[in-house]
């Protein structure tokens, strides 16, 4: 699946997984079946991408049941919350990538505009108070035990909406770089495993807060640069 961002020169030479079945609908298919069969193959990647930033939090919960009745239960409507926000992010991306592949398709110095839009935006957001306030929280998984454990140790429901929780605080933390992976177009292999090294060393490893700027300067920098020159895009 082609991007925005993978059409232009300098990114051309990224290699990319070849089309898999869900993430290219077929044009046979019912638009209902091609949406869900998106949602559920965006559903697993995100979770790929999250499994590093999210297993602390999983594991300080699993413990905190312990040997609960219900254990298996609980931790499993955990998981189902965590997933059914990215499932409702995956239908939102769905109208996005559709978008960004019809602007794709035609070259040209709009497409890249809307390219350096992307950057702009997702190198606007490292800044912002609401990706601290996400990312403070999502690296922080024994503060969000103690705040958010004693509802999920009480009840599925509880487990339910604790992962609605957490599901909340990671999309707030990632939207916008999962807005640069859908245009540079969701399959491409390279920008899945840099975005996805990205999100996993802002949330883990120190300084990560510092991190999430450098990576933010440096999506202005060159969102700016194609904004201003478009030419850029098609040298190299």
């Amino acid at each position: 699946q082609g991007g925005i961002l993978t059409g232009l020169q300098p990114m051309a030479t990224m290699p990319a997984m070849p089309a898999t079945p869900g993430m290219e609908p077929s044009a046979s298919a019912g638009p209902a079946l091609a949406a869900a069969l998106f949602v559920a193959t965006w559903v697993v990647m995100m979770a790929a991408m999250m499994l590093p930033a999210i297993t602390p939090f999983t594991i300080g919960l699993a413990r905190l049941l312990g040997e609960h009745p219900q254990r298996r239960r609980r931790l499993a409507a955990l998981t189902a919350g965590y997933l059914a926000v990215w499932s409702v992010a995956g239908l939102a991306a769905l109208g996005v990538v559709k978008g960004f592949d019809a602007l794709a398709a035609d070259p040209s110095p709009t497409t890249v505009r809307t390219g350096a839009a992307v950057l702009l935006l997702a190198g606007a957001y490292q800044f912002t108070p609401l990706k601290r306030w996400c990312l403070v929280r999502c690296r922080s998984p024994l503060a969000l035990i103690m705040r958010h454990g004693p509802r999920a140790t009480r009840s599925e429901v509880g487990a339910l909406a604790t992962g609605l929780t957490h599901g909340a605080y990671c999309l707030g933390c990632c939207w916008a770089l999962m807005l640069v992976l859908l245009a540079a177009g969701v399959m491409n292999l390279v920008w899945m495993a840099v975005i996805a090294a990205v999100i996993t060393v802002e949330k883990v490893l120190p300084r990560g807060e510092v991190l999430a700027q450098v990576i933010g300067a440096l999506l202005l920098t060159v969102g700016v640069l194609l904004l201003a020159a478009p030419e850029l895009a098609a040298t190299g």
